[in-house]
């Protein structure tokens, strides 16, 4: 569809965490929202496959949160799946301190799943990856540099925060930035909103923040507003310029 049927699009929110998703899908095409919606291992995945199937307004996309990951065979999963959809997430790598003890699976699973995703891009139908980098953005980097991903798929790096080195290091690789209202609260945040490539620009929610939530649409509309207005004010720029580039980019980006 073209971009100008949607008033804005989330490039990142856990839709199958609501506790009726098809019914939250079909609220915000309503409102004028298009959906990116990740998921956090691939049961989730295909859960919601037959749950959002006619929800043209959203993408779902298959993932392994790093979260979740307890051995690098949980990416086969994962990989199985790649047949079934372009879109992956949530993926990628958490150095914080809780989740260091999974590190070495973590890389593993992430490796496996980049490198699979490499071998099925192709230049019509490139896999987009919505990733997941905490403390390990230049590890993250690593992996989509050794597995060919950063040059065969679409990377979008969902709530960025590294360092300024890291972030114009992703930028050369030509990975987009989801930026939500949380990270935007931050001086750092609305710093990187300020200087990244507006090209690279996308706006997502992480909503909801726990399953079986009953947020509800408002809500998903208030939150990409809040970020909208805090990016355009990062920038010095109307806010209507950063929702039609933000849009732009996400329609093009995710094909809805």
């Amino acid at each position: 569809m073209n971009s100008r049927n949607w008033n804005l699009v989330d490039a990142h929110c856990h839709l199958g965490w609501f506790a009726a998703p098809a019914d939250v899908a079909r609220a915000a095409a309503e409102a004028g929202l298009a959906l990116l919606a990740v998921t956090v291992t691939p049961a989730e995945f295909r859960s919601q496959q037959g749950v959002l199937a006619s929800e043209k307004n959203v993408r779902l996309a298959a993932g392994l949160h790093p979260w979740w990951v307890r051995d690098p065979n949980d990416a086969e999963a994962l990989v199985e799946a790649l047949t079934e959809t372009r879109f992956v997430g949530e993926v990628g790598l958490d150095a914080s301190q809780r989740h260091a003890g999974t590190w070495d699976a973590q890389v593993a699973a992430f490796e496996r799943i980049c490198a699979a995703c490499a071998e099925a891009s192709g230049p019509e139908a490139p896999k987009v990856l919505s990733i997941h980098a905490v403390r390990a953005t230049d590890a993250a980097l690593d992996v989509l540099e050794r597995t060919g991903a950063a040059e065969r798929c679409r990377c979008i790096l969902h709530w960025f925060s590294g360092s300024s080195d890291e972030l114009w290091r992703a930028a050369r690789l030509g990975c987009w930035f989801s930026l939500g209202e949380r990270s935007l609260a931050t001086r750092r945040g609305r710093e990187y909103a300020r200087v990244l490539p507006l090209d690279r620009l996308l706006l997502e929610t992480d909503l909801p923040e726990a399953e079986h939530a009953r947020t509800d649409v408002p809500a998903l509309a208030v939150s990409l507003g809040r970020a909208l207005d805090a990016a355009a004010a990062a920038r010095g720029i109307d806010p209507e310029e950063v929702r039609r580039v933000s849009v732009d980019n996400a329609t093009a980006l995710l094909d809805v």
